[in-house]
């Protein structure tokens, strides 16, 4: 489970039916950019505070916190090991937003990617608030020309699927090759 450098990825040019994503890594980084805190045992302080009016849950081991700790660290390093480019892409890719529904059922998987592609149209703020707006005025905006149809502007959106597509498919490549063969490190639920 060697990690190999950041440029190690880009050397051999993968076939076509490599850059399809395989369950096994859609399933890990699924879980690790949405689930793996839940999953180590973190949890909001409001959970606390609420915790004599809930129903009594299924808590999280140490063994479980320790092995999805584990599986973090292991996945993060992967991550680590891509170039950072990529691995933006996955986080676009997977970090679950709230997008409008009509741009998610055009876009699917990539709907984060080319939204983020749509907001090198403007200034990028340094405040990770003021970045999620700018997103989601982006968003707002490429959902306009997915319920105009194929009408004006849609060959902006097209392009940028393009684009958004290529780039997943070499993001994932990549990290499929750091990550080498082996079963799921995402803990199932």
């Amino acid at each position: 489970m060697a990690l190999t450098p950041k440029t190690g990825a880009r050397s051999v040019a993968p076939a076509v039916h490599m850059l399809r994503p395989t369950s096994v890594v859609d399933t890990e980084l699924q879980w690790f950019f949405n689930r793996v805190d839940c999953d180590m045992g973190v949890h909001s302080n409001f959970h606390d505070a609420l915790s004599g009016q809930l129903t009594p849950s299924e808590g999280v081991t140490p063994e479980d916190a320790a092995e999805a700790s584990h599986a973090q660290r292991t996945i993060r390093g992967w991550l680590l090991a891509i170039p950072d480019a990529d691995a933006g892409v996955l986080q676009s890719a997977y970090e679950q937003r709230a997008w409008p529904g009509s741009l998610v059922d055009e876009l699917g998987r990539i709907t984060g990617v080319v939204v983020r592609l749509a907001c090198a149209l403007d200034p990028w703020p340094a405040d990770r608030t003021a970045q999620r707006l700018v997103e989601m005025a982006r968003a707002h905006w490429l959902e306009s020309h997915c319920s105009k149809g194929r009408g004006r502007g849609f060959e902006t959106l097209l392009n940028l699927r393009r684009e958004g597509e290529i780039r997943f498919a070499k993001a994932h490549h990549a990290y499929a090759v750091v990550r080498g063969q082996g079963p799921c490190l995402a803990r199932s639920t």
